[in-house]
Order: C-alpha cells, then sequence, then structure tokens
C-alpha cells in the first residue's frame, strides 16, 4: 500500500497571498522548497514581521521544513503556542508526524478532520487518516474514515471515498459490501480505478467473462492510467483467464504484457503471477522458456587473457553489461523455476542463474537477494557446508542491514540443526540488530528457544529402545519443544496436545506452542491468543507452568499485536514481578520503545536511560543510549533537545555497531539546533576519520556540507570547503546514481553563491549550470536513478538560463527535463510551449 501524505501547495493555489509571503509562496510553488523554507525562516526571525502574520508565516515555514525532510524541525515549530490555533496546524502536524514515521500519532492528530465539518484542508486530511490506518492494519478504522466524507459537499470527493472504501473492502474480502460502495457516478479522472475495482468485483463474484471484457479495455485504453493501475489491470486479466481455467491463456496475456512493457520498473508482481502457474514437475513449460528467451545470451569467452573491446588500455578492464530489469526478472524467475523440479541437474542450473544474475546485473535490486537464495538453497538440500560458505559472503557483501541479518539467522538456524545452540543463540541475538522489529523479535525468542534447547538429548534419543512407554511420551515431548525451526516446533506441539490431551506437561506445551506460535513469521497471533487464554483460565496455575515464562510470552503477543498500551503495562509488570530475571534487560528495552513509539518521551527517555547506564551489556546499551537520545530530542523543549546532544554521545562512546547511526543522529541535531559551527566541528573530525572508500562518507559528508554552508553566510572561504567536500564525495566508489544527483544539485547551489576569481563582481554561475546539465546529459544514456534531485537539477538550470534570458537554451532545457518522462515532465513541456510562444522562438 502506498502511503498519501496530501502535502498542498495551499500558497500557491491561493489568489490572495500577503505580499511579506510572495517570495516564499513563489520559490515553494515552483518546488524549490529549501528556497522556500529560507525565506520564510528568515521571514519568521524578522523583528518587524507583523504579529498577526507570525502564525501564517509559521505554516508555511512548516509545510517547506516537511518538504525538505527536516519534519523533526517543523513539528517542533508547531508545537509553538503561536502558531498551535492556527485552523491548518493539526493538518502539517500529521504530516510531519507520519513523514517521521509515527502513523499512530498522526492519525491521532487528523482527529479535527472527523470532528469538524470545517475543519481546514478536511478532504486530505481523511484521506490521509485512511491511509495511515491501512498501514497500521486498521481497515475498519480507515472505512470509518472514508465514510465520513460522504456528506462532502464535492461530489468528486465523496465519489472518491467510495472508491477507496470499495476497494479496502473487496482487499478485505467482502464483494458484496465492496459492490454496494461504489459510487453511482465518477469524475472523468477516476473512471479508470472505478472500472478497475468492477473488473476486480466481477472476478470475486464469479464472473470472469464480464471481468476478461473490463480488463481488456483498460488494457486498450491506457490514457489517464497511472503505471501501477495499468500493470494491476495486466493482471487482473490474466487472473480472471485464470479464473475462467485457461491458465496457459493467462500465462500466454501476463507474458505478452510483460513484452510490450519491458523497461517499466515493476515487473515483480508479473512475474510473481507467472510462477504461481508453473507446474511442479514439467521441465518443459512454455513459460520457462519464455523466461529463457528474455535473457540474453552470455559474452562469447575471450580470445585473449583479458577480454577487449578496444585495442586502448583501458579495455583491459571489464566490460560492463547494461542493466536490464527484464533480464534480472527473467533470471531470477527461470532459477525459482527450475528450483521446483528438485533434480540434481535443475538445481545446478537454477544456482548457475543466480550466480550470472549477481555478476551481469550487480546493480539490481533482486541481485542483493541471490546469494541468500544460494544459501537458503543450499541448507535445504543438506550441504551445510557450502550454505555456511554461502552465507558468509552475503553477510559481508550485503549493503543492506536486513539482508545480513537474513544470513545471519540461517546460519543460525544451520547452527541449531545441527546442535550447536550456543553459537545459533549468538547467531540470532547478532541478527536481531540488523532485522527490522518484527523479525528481530522473532530472532531474538529464536536465541532464547537456542538457549533453553541446550540440554543433551542425543543421549535420551539412542536409549529409546529401554524406555517405558509413559518415558517415551516425555520423550516426544521433549524432541517436539526443541524442534526447529519454530514453524515444525508449533506443529509438532500442537500433534502432541492432541494425542496427550491430560498430560501432566500440558500447560508447558501449550506455552511451548504459543512461544513458537509468536516466532515463526510472520507470527501466528491467533494462536498464541488462544493458547494464552486457555493457560490464563488455569486456576490455580500449574507449578509446571513457568510464570516468567508466561508472562514473556504475553508480553510479545501485545508487542506484535502492535499494542503498546497493553505491551507497557505488561512491561511494567514483568518488571515488578521478575526483577532479577534475565529477560529484564530485554524488557527494560522493549518497555522503553513501546513509550517511545506511544509517544511519551520523558518516561521512555526515563527508562531507557537508567538501562543504558547499567546495562553491561553494550550492543543493548548503545540501543538505549540511542533510543533515549532520540527520545530526549522530541521532548519539546529546548533544554531536552539539548541534553539530547549529550545522550548521543554516550551511544557514540560505546564500540557497539550503532555508532555511526548515533553520530549521523548528532550531526542532524546540532544541525536542526542551528549549532552550525559545533556540527561542522564535530562532523568534520569524523568525516576525516573515515577511509577514503568507507560507505559512511557519503551520509557524513553531506551533513558536512550542510553545516558547512548553514554557517557559511556569505563567507566564499567556507562556502569553498563545502565545495570541496562535494567533489570528493563525486569520485566515492561506493557512491550510487541517485547520490550523483544530489551532489552535482549542492555543487551547483553552492557555485551559485561563490564569486567567481577571475571576476570576484560575478558569480560562477557558469559551473553551476554545468553541475546541473551534467545530470540531464547523463540521462540520455541511462535513465535516471530517482527523480527528486534529477528533476530540481533540470528545472534550476531552466531558472537560470531565464534569468539570463537565454530562452532558446531555456527551452532545451525543458524539454530535456520532459524527454524523461519523469513526475514532472508535463510541466517541463508547458513550460517549453509558454517560453517559445512568449519570445517566438521556433525550431527551423
Amino acid at each position: 500500500m502506498r502511503l498519501l501524505l496530501a502535502l498542498l501547495l495551499t500558497l500557491a493555489a491561493s489568489a490572495e497571498v500577503p505580499p511579506l509571503l510572495q517570495p516564499g509562496a513563489a520559490a515553494g510553488a515552483a518546488g524549490f522548497w529549501e528556497i522556500a523554507a529560507l525565506r520564510f525562516d528568515r521571514l519568521q526571525r524578522d523583528p518587524a514581521l507583523p504579529k498577526a502574520q507570525r502564525a501564517e508565516v509559521a505554516i508555511r515555514l512548516a509545510e517547506a521544513w516537511i518538504h525538505t525532510e527536516r519534519s523533526v524541525s517543523a513539528l517542533s515549530l508547531l508545537r509553538e503556542s503561536f502558531v498551535a490555533s492556527h485552523p491548518e496546524a493539526y493538518f502539517w502536524k500529521a504530516q510531519a508526524l507520519a513523514a517521521t514515521g509515527r502513523f499512530a500519532d498522526a492519525v491521532a492528530a487528523l482527529a479535527p478532520a472527523v470532528e469538524s465539518a470545517t475543519a481546514a484542508h478536511r478532504a486530505e486530511a481523511l484521506f490521509t487518516r485512511a491511509s495511515l490506518q491501512l498501514a497500521l492494519a486498521q481497515p475498519a478504522a480507515a472505512l470509518l474514515t472514508l465514510q465520513s466524507l460522504d456528506g462532502s459537499a464535492a461530489p468528486g470527493i465523496a465519489a472518491q471515498a467510495r472508491l477507496r472504501r470499495a476497494e479496502i473492502l473487496l482487499d478485505e474480502g467482502d464483494a458484496q459490501a465492496a459492490r454496494a460502495a461504489l459510487p453511482a457516478a465518477v469524475a472523468p479522472a477516476d473512471r479508470p480505478q472505478a472500472a478497475l475495482l468492477t473488473a476486480r468485483l466481477l472476478i470475486a463474484e464469479g464472473q470472469p467473462d464480464a471481468a476478461i471484457t473490463e480488463f481488456t479495455a483498460l488494457l486498450d485504453q491506457p490514457e489517464g492510467q497511472s503505471p501501477a493501475r495499468h500493470h494491476a489491470a495486466a493482471i487482473g486479466l490474466a487472473d480472471a483467464l485464470a479464473a475462467k481455467g485457461s491458465p496457459a491463456a493467462a500465462a500466454d496475456s501476463l507474458i505478452a504484457f510483460i513484452k510490450d512493457h519491458a523497461d517499466s520498473g515493476r515487473l515483480g508482481p508479473l512475474f510473481a503471477r507467472l510462477l504461481q502457474w508453473l507446474p511442479e514437475t514439467a521441465a518443459a513449460d512454455p513459460i520457462l522458456a519464455q523466461f529463457t528467451q528474455w535473457i540474453p545470451p552470455p559474452l562469447p569467452p575471450p580470445d585473449t587473457l583479458c577480454p577487449t573491446t578496444t585495442n586502448a588500455a583501458i579495455a583491459a578492464w571489464p566490460v560492463p553489461i547494461e542493466n536490464s530489469d527484464l533480464a534480472a526478472h527473467a533470471l531470477d524467475a527461470l532459477a525459482t523455476g527450475l528450483r521446483r523440479l528438485k533434480t540434481p541437474v535443475a538445481e545446478a542450473e537454477a544456482r548457475s542463474l543466480l550466480t550470472r544474475l549477481r555478476l551481469d546485473y550487480p546493480e539490481h535490486p533482486l541481485a542483493a537477494r541471490a546469494l541468500l537464495q544460494t544459501g537458503r538453497w543450499r541448507l535445504a538440500q543438506g550441504q551445510t557446508a557450502r550454505a555456511l560458505a554461502v552465507l558468509d559472503s552475503a553477510q559481508e557483501t550485503a549493503n543492506a542491514p536486513a539482508l545480513k541479518g537474513e544470513a545471519m539467522f540461517l546460519k543460525a538456524q544451520a547452527a541449531f540443526a545441527q546442535g550447536q545452540f550456543q553459537p545459533a543463540a549468538e547467531l540470532f541475538e547478532a541478527a536481531a540488530k540488523s532485522l527490522a522489529t518484527r523479525s528481530a523479535d522473532t530472532a531474538r525468542l529464536n536465541a532464547a528457544i537456542a538457549h533453553l534447547r541446550g540440554g543433551d538429548l542425543v543421549t535420551i534419543a539412542a536409549e529409546r529402545s529401554e524406555m517405558s512407554p509413559s518415558t517415551l511420551v516425555d520423550l516426544e515431548l521433549e524432541q517436539a519443544l526443541a524442534a526447529t525451526p519454530a514453524a515444525a516446533a508449533k506443529t509438532a506441539l500442537e500433534a502432541f496436545l492432541t494425542s496427550h490431551p491430560e498430560h501432566p506437561r500440558h500447560p508447558e506445551a501449550r506455552l511451548a506452542v504459543m512461544e513458537a506460535a509468536l516466532a515463526v513469521a510472520p507470527p501466528d497471533l491467533a494462536t498464541a491468543r488462544a493458547q494464552g487464554a486457555a493457560l490464563a483460565a488455569l486456576e490455580p496455575a500449574p507449578e509446571t507452568l513457568s510464570a516468567a515464562r508466561f508472562a514473556l510470552a504475553k508480553l510479545r503477543l501485545a508487542d506484535l499485536s502492535a499494542a503498546p498500551k497493553d505491551t507497557i503495562a505488561a512491561a511494567r509488570a514483568f518488571l515488578e514481578t521478575f526483577p532479577t530475571d534475565p529477560a529484564a534487560p530485554d524488557v527494560t528495552l522493549l518497555l522503553g520503545r513501546n513509550l517511545f513509539q506511544a509517544g511519551d518521551y520523558n518516561p521512555a527517555r526515563m527508562t531507557l536511560e537508567k538501562l543504558a547506564a547499567t546495562d553491561p551489556s553494550p550492543p543493548r546499551a548503545q540501543v538505549a543510549w540511542l533510543l533515549a537520545a532520540r527520545a530526549a530530542a522530541l521532548v519539546p523543549s529546548p533544554q531536552s533537545r539539548e541534553e539530547a546532544v549529550v545522550l548521543f554521545d554516550h551511544a557514540i562512546a560505546s564500540k557497539a555497531p550503532l555508532a555511526a547511526i548515533a553520530s549521523l543522529e548528532k550531526a542532524r541535531l546540532l544541525i536542526d539546533l542551528n549549532r552550525f559551527a559545533e556540527a561542522s566541528t564535530f562532523l568534520r573530525r569524523w568525516y576525516d576519520g573515515l577511509a577514503k572508500d568507507d560507505s559512511l562518507r557519503l551520509p557524513a559528508g553531506f551533513l558536512l556540507g550542510e553545516a558547512i554552508t548553514l554557517a557559511a553566510g556569505d563567507d566564499p572561504k567556507n562556502l569553498a570547503e563545502a565545495l570541496a567536500v562535494y567533489q570528493k564525495l563525486r569520485v566515492h566508489p561506493k557512491i550510487d546514481p541517485a547520490a550523483v544527483h544530489r551532489l552535482e544539485f549542492l555543487c551547483g547551489q553552492t557555485l551559485e553563491q561563490l564569486p567567481n576569481p577571475k571576476d570576484p563582481t560575478t558569480k560562477r554561475l557558469a559551473e553551476a549550470l554545468e553541475a546541473y546539465y551534467s545530470v540531464l546529459e547523463a540521462a540520455e544514456k541511462t535513465p535516471p536513478a530517482e527523480w527528486d534531485w534529477f528533476e530540481r537539477c533540470g528545472f534550476r538550470a531552466l531558472e537560470l538560463y531565464e534569468a539570463a534570458h537565454r530562452w532558446q537554451s531555456a527551452i532545451a532545457i525543458a524539454k530535456k527535463i520532459a524527454a524523461c518522462n519523469g513526475p514532472r515532465a508535463a510541466e517541463a513541456a508547458n513550460r517549453a510551449r509558454i517560453l517559445q510562444l512568449k519570445h517566438m522562438v521556433w525550431e527551423d
């Protein structure tokens, strides 16, 4: 689900912008939000600003900061008393909260739009609120929010809300309610969405022929549809054909669509559908044959030691292969399709395809997971030694922490399967530090299970023939308790309870089922709740039931259920009842995290700071310091934000892996506190100590350049230093194309402010234009890696040429932007037409 953040160009849309606000409004309307923020910030600090306009300026500044990813600063400003009562304050506060990932708080902040029909930006607020509730897995709440728009005076808004409700109801499996929710009439712009929903409903209602007609019409008329909706129509048509009993025709329709949209960048779901329709055993299948056709032939073997394309010395370097989304997906899908055959030849070929994917398309997202998949397959085949070697490589080379975490998790499972419980526990704990919250909790729970399963069961298994029947039943329970992974343990334990419902240790087995249900991915919360309720109903509590383990399981259940209030209460109860339990430090960290997520920043900070100061575990202490610092930074008081800097220093002082993150966040806070000189000194020392090829030099360098620039004012010497930082980052070996666009923009911005050494009365505008233009020039060979900084460069170059009255150059720039078909392509094309008409500039 894509989250809707309704960021409005409110001033640009207004016909009555106060004169004082017009410079900032113009910059915002043109998309130059950094400039708008600077202008509104300067205006806000001006002592001559009329008191009556202070709140309006603050609102516009908050809006600009949200656009420029300074949502924390926006939140701090919106809490000020003079702006909090502004009609728009609630709306922008919610947008800032959502931008910082605090979805639940953003939902609460948007409540005025539900309560009042006259709330500012009400429709946008309610659509945003519903999207946030869906992101929080609250579809019923989202439906109620959208229902508030039924009485909207604007028919188009009411229709859009009904369409959104119908989509949610259909996703929830209630086709009848979805049909009833569809509006009777929609605006022309909403007709493709209504048609797509209608077609999906027809499949759910068992009318595939009618659905095929609807989907075909959508595919034949792409005008007015987003690429995502057009692709959804292609998948819908295939689903309708499959529902009609024609899987071959369904596959053919998707294959034809992929051929026509090979460069769409949205091929993943299409390939996933094709893989669903592969037969289980057939090696000769049309879908596999098509995957093969989409894979380009490998490069021929070289005639010499090094393959070359020219006679120049540089030709000794490896020849890069042009990136292809289609070929990368085809390699991955063909490997997956062959793997299902489970023959030695097919499995070897599947691994070879994944190796080629990594070598030929190293920048593609699928390449990052290829090593991980290879290791997983090796484990499934029982080739543990080879699997561990592959997973070691995946862990060492992965850039994303989540991939490192998954590699360690698989290694831990292998160690657990081999009975190496202590190494398995250590690996699970290490994986937890790199995985996302819920996966990390699963890894930590697996680590706890590994510690508990350290008993010697092998000897008992060897003596089965000498055991009595009752002892064999106990052994069955022990084997179920020791089973791995968690899904297998859950299945074995449920089977034990079914076979031996009156066994004296059934409470222990129920607790283990509850723990296993929480450990599977995704967690089986329904089973965990059922077992927890059954255990809670036992009166009195049996001696075989560990009260601490049961309390910990209930705590984890509350945490995984995304119930912060229940989690906080359970954590506090656990710590009061079991203060010396080995899990107490983890429970304290969980308590602090949930207080933080609930917005109780002061209690969160005190809890986490106390844990960090007393915890002997450096990694956990560092996490606590870091969260405590974040909490202090979000407390709306200058003193707390200043104290947050000290807390970040504690996190940085630890030798644990999060020191770099703490350093980046401290620097960001110093900049937000306008302590630019201190931020520059801190970042300069850290930046200079990093290795030349350290990937951290990129984020640290961006912050350093920002701090120097903000501290510089008009000082050419400091601006030149900032420019030198950006120019060094240009040649960083690990820089990605998106970062290149950002660097060129920052270089251009800095050059615009620097005096020309040959003529100090002028600025280095030509060099700035070259920086901006280099981004557009590169796009002629390779599609842009991202749009934000790319289009900023293009439109800034356009603005400079317009300012210089160089109309032909401005028109050429606008056309280059439009030719790339980015988000602002239509705007650029329109600018080119206007300039041609206004200045009578025509091509020969």
